[in-house]
Protein backbone atom coordinates (compact mmCIF):
# COMPACT_ATOMS: atom_id res chain seq x y z
CA UNK A 1 0.00 0.00 0.00
CA UNK A 2 1.18 3.51 -0.33
CA UNK A 3 2.40 5.34 2.28
CA UNK A 4 0.67 8.08 3.42
CA UNK A 5 2.87 11.45 4.34
CA UNK A 6 1.96 13.04 7.41
CA UNK A 7 -0.06 16.46 7.42
CA UNK A 8 1.55 19.31 9.37
CA UNK A 9 0.98 22.59 9.80
CA UNK A 10 1.13 24.89 6.85
CA UNK A 11 -0.42 24.80 3.91
CA UNK A 12 -0.57 22.01 1.74
CA UNK A 13 2.67 20.75 3.41
CA UNK A 14 3.22 17.19 4.12
CA UNK A 15 5.65 15.43 5.62
CA UNK A 16 7.65 12.48 4.22
CA UNK A 17 10.05 11.41 6.04
CA UNK A 18 12.77 13.58 8.82
CA UNK A 19 13.94 16.51 6.59
CA UNK A 20 11.58 15.44 3.56
CA UNK A 21 8.82 17.29 2.84
CA UNK A 22 6.18 17.20 -0.22
CA UNK A 23 3.95 20.22 -1.29
CA UNK A 24 0.38 20.12 -2.91
CA UNK A 25 1.30 23.17 -4.99
CA UNK A 26 -2.26 22.64 -6.69
CA UNK A 27 -1.88 23.84 -10.36
CA UNK A 28 -5.44 25.36 -11.75
CA UNK A 29 -6.65 24.66 -8.25
CA UNK A 30 -6.32 20.62 -8.90
CA UNK A 31 -5.49 18.91 -5.67
CA UNK A 32 -3.65 15.74 -5.50
CA UNK A 33 -1.89 16.14 -8.68
CA UNK A 34 1.83 17.81 -8.28
CA UNK A 35 4.11 17.74 -5.55
CA UNK A 36 7.54 19.46 -5.42
CA UNK A 37 9.64 17.55 -3.06
CA UNK A 38 11.72 19.79 -0.33
CA UNK A 39 15.10 18.61 1.54
CA UNK A 40 15.63 20.90 4.05
CA UNK A 41 18.83 21.03 6.40
CA UNK A 42 21.05 24.31 6.73
CA UNK A 43 20.45 24.22 3.08
CA UNK A 44 17.41 23.21 1.15
CA UNK A 45 17.16 21.99 -1.92
CA UNK A 46 13.85 21.14 -4.51
CA UNK A 47 13.21 18.82 -6.57
CA UNK A 48 10.55 19.33 -9.62
CA UNK A 49 9.44 23.39 -8.65
CA UNK A 50 6.16 22.87 -11.07
CA UNK A 51 4.84 25.78 -13.16
CA UNK A 52 4.39 29.00 -13.19
CA UNK A 53 1.14 28.94 -12.13
CA UNK A 54 1.73 27.36 -8.68
CA UNK A 55 5.05 28.76 -7.81
CA UNK A 56 3.49 31.42 -5.06
CA UNK A 57 1.60 27.86 -3.60
CA UNK A 58 5.04 26.79 -3.27
CA UNK A 59 6.60 29.86 -1.90
CA UNK A 60 3.56 29.61 0.80
CA UNK A 61 4.65 26.18 1.42
CA UNK A 62 8.54 26.69 1.73
CA UNK A 63 7.17 29.80 4.56
CA UNK A 64 5.19 27.34 6.28
CA UNK A 65 8.40 25.19 6.54
CA UNK A 66 10.67 28.39 7.79
CA UNK A 67 12.65 27.50 4.57
CA UNK A 68 14.00 31.68 4.23
CA UNK A 69 14.88 32.32 0.38
CA UNK A 70 18.34 32.61 1.17
CA UNK A 71 18.20 29.03 2.13
CA UNK A 72 17.55 27.61 -0.66
CA UNK A 73 20.73 26.08 -2.37
CA UNK A 74 19.55 23.99 -5.27
CA UNK A 75 16.48 23.78 -7.88
CA UNK A 76 16.46 20.52 -9.27
CA UNK A 77 14.80 19.33 -12.52
CA UNK A 78 14.29 15.91 -13.40
CA UNK A 79 13.55 17.04 -16.92
CA UNK A 80 12.10 20.60 -18.56
CA UNK A 81 8.97 19.29 -18.96
CA UNK A 82 6.35 22.92 -18.37
CA UNK A 83 4.51 21.10 -15.08
CA UNK A 84 8.11 20.11 -13.39
CA UNK A 85 10.29 23.04 -13.97
CA UNK A 86 8.01 25.86 -15.92
CA UNK A 87 8.28 28.09 -13.14
CA UNK A 88 11.70 27.90 -12.12
CA UNK A 89 12.68 31.27 -13.21
CA UNK A 90 9.77 32.83 -10.63
CA UNK A 91 11.43 30.78 -7.84
CA UNK A 92 14.64 32.17 -8.57
CA UNK A 93 13.82 35.32 -8.62
CA UNK A 94 12.37 34.75 -5.03
CA UNK A 95 15.51 32.16 -3.81
CA UNK A 96 18.28 34.66 -5.44
CA UNK A 97 21.07 32.20 -4.25
CA UNK A 98 19.58 29.33 -5.83
CA UNK A 99 21.16 27.84 -8.56
CA UNK A 100 18.90 25.58 -11.10
CA UNK A 101 20.40 22.11 -11.99
CA UNK A 102 19.04 20.48 -14.75
CA UNK A 103 20.46 17.74 -17.47
CA UNK A 104 22.99 19.00 -19.86
CA UNK A 105 20.71 18.61 -22.52
CA UNK A 106 18.12 21.15 -20.67
CA UNK A 107 20.51 24.13 -19.83
CA UNK A 108 20.08 25.99 -23.39
CA UNK A 109 16.31 25.32 -23.36
CA UNK A 110 16.09 27.38 -19.93
CA UNK A 111 18.12 29.70 -21.13
CA UNK A 112 16.59 30.24 -24.13
CA UNK A 113 12.72 28.62 -23.34
CA UNK A 114 11.44 30.05 -26.49
CA UNK A 115 11.39 26.61 -28.26
CA UNK A 116 10.57 25.09 -25.27
CA UNK A 117 7.47 27.13 -25.33
CA UNK A 118 6.04 26.73 -28.47
CA UNK A 119 6.48 22.87 -28.64
CA UNK A 120 4.68 22.93 -25.10
CA UNK A 121 1.82 25.45 -26.63
CA UNK A 122 1.81 22.66 -29.88
CA UNK A 123 1.22 19.60 -27.41
CA UNK A 124 -0.45 21.20 -24.58
CA UNK A 125 -2.83 23.93 -26.04
CA UNK A 126 -4.51 26.24 -24.01
CA UNK A 127 -3.69 24.46 -21.09
CA UNK A 128 0.29 25.65 -21.53
CA UNK A 129 -1.17 29.02 -21.11
CA UNK A 130 -3.22 28.30 -18.01
CA UNK A 131 0.31 27.35 -16.46
CA UNK A 132 1.81 29.85 -17.94
CA UNK A 133 4.75 30.90 -20.14
CA UNK A 134 8.31 29.55 -19.22
CA UNK A 135 10.73 32.87 -18.30
CA UNK A 136 13.97 32.36 -19.28
CA UNK A 137 16.98 31.85 -16.44
CA UNK A 138 20.11 33.60 -16.22
CA UNK A 139 22.84 31.16 -17.68
CA UNK A 140 25.14 31.44 -14.73
CA UNK A 141 22.46 30.37 -12.45
CA UNK A 142 22.35 26.89 -14.01
CA UNK A 143 24.26 24.11 -13.78
CA UNK A 144 24.40 20.41 -15.38
CA UNK A 145 23.99 17.09 -13.86
CA UNK A 146 25.20 14.09 -15.33
CA UNK A 147 25.33 10.16 -14.75
CA UNK A 148 27.28 9.52 -11.43
CA UNK A 149 27.16 12.66 -9.87
CA UNK A 150 26.56 13.44 -6.09
CA UNK A 151 24.70 16.38 -4.86
CA UNK A 152 25.59 17.42 -1.59
CA UNK A 153 22.79 19.15 0.87
CA UNK A 154 24.49 20.99 3.77
CA UNK A 155 22.60 19.61 7.19
CA UNK A 156 21.19 17.60 5.18
CA UNK A 157 21.08 14.28 2.96
CA UNK A 158 23.19 13.55 -0.28
CA UNK A 159 21.47 13.05 -3.99
CA UNK A 160 22.99 10.54 -6.52
CA UNK A 161 21.88 11.30 -10.00
CA UNK A 162 21.00 9.25 -12.70
CA UNK A 163 20.21 9.19 -16.56
CA UNK A 164 16.89 8.09 -16.86
CA UNK A 165 15.78 8.51 -20.32
CA UNK A 166 12.59 7.25 -22.06
CA UNK A 167 9.61 9.46 -20.98
CA UNK A 168 11.80 12.72 -22.01
CA UNK A 169 15.72 12.10 -23.61
CA UNK A 170 17.14 14.49 -20.53
CA UNK A 171 15.12 12.65 -17.71
CA UNK A 172 17.21 12.08 -14.13
CA UNK A 173 16.27 10.78 -11.64
CA UNK A 174 17.47 11.35 -8.06
CA UNK A 175 18.52 8.88 -5.32
CA UNK A 176 19.10 9.13 -1.35
CA UNK A 177 21.38 6.33 -0.71
CA UNK A 178 21.30 6.87 3.41
CA UNK A 179 17.45 6.12 3.69
CA UNK A 180 17.04 4.82 0.21
CA UNK A 181 14.74 7.57 -1.68
CA UNK A 182 14.28 7.89 -4.70
CA UNK A 183 13.04 10.45 -6.64
CA UNK A 184 12.13 9.15 -10.50
CA UNK A 185 10.22 11.98 -11.87
CA UNK A 186 8.17 10.61 -15.08
CA UNK A 187 10.37 7.88 -15.23
CA UNK A 188 8.45 5.72 -13.17
CA UNK A 189 4.68 6.97 -14.12
CA UNK A 190 2.22 8.51 -12.49
CA UNK A 191 1.21 7.31 -9.45
CA UNK A 192 -2.25 7.99 -7.79
CA UNK A 193 -1.90 7.16 -4.07
CA UNK A 194 -4.96 7.33 -2.76
CA UNK A 195 -5.81 4.35 -5.27
CA UNK A 196 -2.86 2.16 -5.27
CA UNK A 197 -2.60 2.70 -9.10
CA UNK A 198 0.38 3.51 -11.63
CA UNK A 199 -0.87 4.71 -15.37
CA UNK A 200 1.84 5.89 -18.17
CA UNK A 201 3.24 9.11 -18.93
CA UNK A 202 4.84 8.11 -22.24
CA UNK A 203 4.04 11.23 -24.63
CA UNK A 204 6.03 11.34 -27.81
CA UNK A 205 8.88 11.14 -28.77
CA UNK A 206 8.71 8.64 -25.78
CA UNK A 207 11.40 5.54 -26.05
CA UNK A 208 10.55 2.08 -24.78
CA UNK A 209 13.41 0.95 -24.81
CA UNK A 210 15.24 3.51 -22.87
CA UNK A 211 12.30 3.75 -20.04
CA UNK A 212 12.76 -0.23 -19.46
CA UNK A 213 16.42 -0.07 -19.04
CA UNK A 214 15.80 3.26 -16.79
CA UNK A 215 13.58 1.51 -14.56
CA UNK A 216 16.02 -1.28 -14.50
CA UNK A 217 18.65 1.35 -12.99
CA UNK A 218 16.55 2.52 -10.61
CA UNK A 219 15.10 -1.49 -9.33
CA UNK A 220 18.94 -1.86 -9.00
CA UNK A 221 19.54 0.11 -6.64
CA UNK A 222 17.22 -1.41 -4.69
CA UNK A 223 15.09 1.98 -3.10
CA UNK A 224 12.66 1.59 -0.56
CA UNK A 225 10.61 4.59 -0.48
CA UNK A 226 9.60 6.32 -4.00
CA UNK A 227 8.51 10.06 -4.14
CA UNK A 228 6.58 11.00 -7.10
CA UNK A 229 5.82 14.41 -8.87
CA UNK A 230 2.37 12.87 -9.66
CA UNK A 231 1.70 12.19 -7.31
CA UNK A 232 2.39 10.89 -3.44
CA UNK A 233 4.70 7.82 -2.00
CA UNK A 234 4.89 4.75 -2.04
CA UNK A 235 7.24 2.45 0.41
CA UNK A 236 7.26 -0.29 -2.19
CA UNK A 237 9.83 1.34 -4.67
CA UNK A 238 10.94 -1.92 -6.07
CA UNK A 239 7.27 -3.45 -6.36
CA UNK A 240 5.94 -0.10 -7.85
CA UNK A 241 9.08 0.07 -10.49
CA UNK A 242 8.78 -3.56 -11.69
CA UNK A 243 4.75 -3.11 -11.80
CA UNK A 244 5.45 -0.18 -13.83
CA UNK A 245 8.03 -2.19 -15.96
CA UNK A 246 5.21 -4.91 -16.79
CA UNK A 247 2.27 -1.82 -17.49
CA UNK A 248 4.78 -0.57 -20.15
CA UNK A 249 5.27 -4.19 -22.09
CA UNK A 250 1.75 -4.76 -21.61
CA UNK A 251 0.89 -1.62 -23.16
CA UNK A 252 3.17 -2.11 -26.24
CA UNK A 253 1.98 -5.55 -26.36
CA UNK A 254 -1.93 -4.17 -26.84
CA UNK A 255 -0.90 -1.22 -29.24
CA UNK A 256 1.13 -3.03 -31.48
CA UNK A 257 -1.75 -5.77 -32.35
CA UNK A 258 -4.21 -2.54 -32.38
CA UNK A 259 -2.07 0.02 -34.78
CA UNK A 260 -4.69 1.45 -36.51
CA UNK A 261 -7.56 1.60 -33.91
CA UNK A 262 -7.67 5.68 -32.15
CA UNK A 263 -6.59 6.04 -29.19
CA UNK A 264 -9.83 6.34 -27.43
CA UNK A 265 -10.43 2.63 -28.44
CA UNK A 266 -7.37 1.46 -27.52
CA UNK A 267 -7.75 2.57 -24.30
CA UNK A 268 -11.06 0.67 -23.93
CA UNK A 269 -8.79 -2.17 -24.93
CA UNK A 270 -6.32 -2.30 -22.64
CA UNK A 271 -8.62 -1.33 -19.96
CA UNK A 272 -10.05 -4.71 -20.31
CA UNK A 273 -6.18 -5.85 -19.65
CA UNK A 274 -4.52 -3.39 -17.55
CA UNK A 275 -6.44 -3.62 -13.84
CA UNK A 276 -4.55 -0.22 -13.17
CA UNK A 277 -5.95 1.94 -16.16
CA UNK A 278 -9.48 0.56 -15.57
CA UNK A 279 -9.70 1.81 -12.14
CA UNK A 280 -7.62 5.23 -13.11
CA UNK A 281 -10.82 5.60 -16.18
CA UNK A 282 -12.84 6.27 -12.54
CA UNK A 283 -10.67 9.66 -11.62
CA UNK A 284 -11.51 11.24 -15.15
CA UNK A 285 -14.28 13.57 -14.24
CA UNK A 286 -11.81 14.67 -11.27
CA UNK A 287 -8.36 15.11 -13.16
CA UNK A 288 -10.04 16.27 -16.61
CA UNK A 289 -6.53 16.58 -17.95
CA UNK A 290 -5.54 12.29 -17.36
CA UNK A 291 -7.79 11.51 -20.49
CA UNK A 292 -5.49 13.72 -22.67
CA UNK A 293 -2.77 12.55 -21.05
CA UNK A 294 -3.84 8.92 -21.53
CA UNK A 295 -4.43 9.45 -25.21
CA UNK A 296 -0.82 11.30 -25.61
CA UNK A 297 0.56 8.01 -23.94
CA UNK A 298 -1.01 5.74 -26.10
CA UNK A 299 0.40 7.73 -29.30
CA UNK A 300 3.72 7.61 -27.84
CA UNK A 301 3.76 3.99 -27.72
CA UNK A 302 2.27 4.14 -31.17
CA UNK A 303 4.97 5.77 -32.50
CA UNK A 304 8.17 4.06 -30.77
CA UNK A 305 6.66 1.00 -32.20
CA UNK A 306 6.04 2.55 -35.81
CA UNK A 307 9.92 4.35 -35.48
CA UNK A 308 11.27 0.51 -34.55
CA UNK A 309 9.54 -1.58 -36.93
CA UNK A 310 10.46 1.12 -39.91
CA UNK A 311 14.43 0.80 -38.27
CA UNK A 312 14.15 -2.81 -38.55
CA UNK A 313 13.58 -3.00 -42.11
Amino acid sequence: MATGPRAMSGPEVLKVAPGLYAIDVRPLGITGFLSPYVLVGREAAIIDCGPPCSIGTLIEGLRALGVKPEAVRYVLATHIHIDHVGGASLLLDWARQAELLVHPRGVEHMVNPSRLWESTRAVLGELAEAYGRIGAVEKHRIGALREGDELPIAGGPRLQVLETPGHASHHLSFFEPEKRILFPGDSAGIYISPLNILVPTTPPPFRLDLALSSLDKQVALGPELACYPHFGTSNQAVRRLEDYRAQLELWADVISANMGEPAERILELLANRDPYLARALSLIERFPMLRRGLANSVEGIRRFIEWERGRSR
